[in-house]
């Protein structure tokens, strides 16, 4: 994303602001927007890591499951042989 700050700092000059003071505030503005507002690219790279944290869980949760099946099987035919 982009900010025109020179646009910004003309606006604030035209309200009789002085002019160092209204570049300062353009030059802040800018900044701020630059380095804290998200990218498409930088959402994409979110969504990745995001993707591949879910198939991590999946196959953890899936591994969990079939374990506990197992488990509750032997439990089952334990307790038949008794």
């Amino acid at each position: 994303m982009t900010v025109d700050t020179l646009s910004i700092a003309r606006e604030l000059k035209a309200t009789k602001m002085p002019a160092a003071q209204a570049e300062a505030i353009a030059s802040a503005i800018g900044y701020t927007v630059h380095e804290t507002v998200a990218t498409k690219s930088d959402l994409r790279e979110l969504e990745a890591r995001i993707d591949a944290r879910m198939e991590a869980m999946q196959a953890k949760l899936i591994m969990w499951m079939v374990s506990s099946q197992i488990a509750l099987a032997a439990i089952i035919l334990a307790a038949l042989k008794l």
